[in-house]
């Protein structure tokens, strides 16, 4: 009996050591050259699958913070902080959002905007990266390009 128990024992502490992690394949970003689809770089995703687009605003030089998630379906902007409005920052909160107006800066919180892919031109005057996973990795180390966002495995 303790033959069969010591063959089995290993096979058996695989199993439960599988039925106690996640089954789900990591999530992960990848970013690609928006022209030819090239991947240039994957990020694994944190379980919160929450990362942190942050650059400076091409008219009014100020830093801007967009916290976005993703999933199975794209990514999804939840709020974004900037000090000085400008072109292309939201004027108003939408339905369910909330906006602030704090001493120094401003901010939306509970936005559900869905992006999907996300394609943005990057140019190193404008210091573009992206925070995930307590790592910062810098989007404009290939030129002033145009660069595609993306989810995989996210489901």
């Amino acid at each position: 009996m303790r033959r069969v128990f010591r063959r089995a024992a290993p096979v058996l502490a695989a199993l439960c050591a599988g039925l106690a992690g996640p089954h789900a394949p990591a999530c992960e970003l990848r970013v690609a050259a928006a022209r030819g689809g090239d991947t240039l770089q994957t990020i694994a995703l944190p379980p919160s699958r929450e990362l942190v687009l942050a650059y400076l605003h091409s008219v009014t030089r100020t830093l801007v913070r967009e916290t976005l998630t993703a999933d199975a379906g794209g990514l999804v902007q939840q709020r974004i902080e900037f000090s000085v409005p400008g072109p292309g920052l939201p004027t108003e909160a939408l339905p369910g959002e909330r906006f602030e107006r704090l001493p120094d800066h401003f901010v939306y919180d509970h936005m559900q905007r869905r992006i999907g892919v996300l394609t943005m031109r990057v140019d190193p005057a404008q210091a573009q990266t992206l925070q995930a996973g307590g790592s910062t990795h810098a989007l404009t180390r290939w030129g002033a390009t145009a660069l595609q966002l993306s989810t995989h495995d996210c489901d």
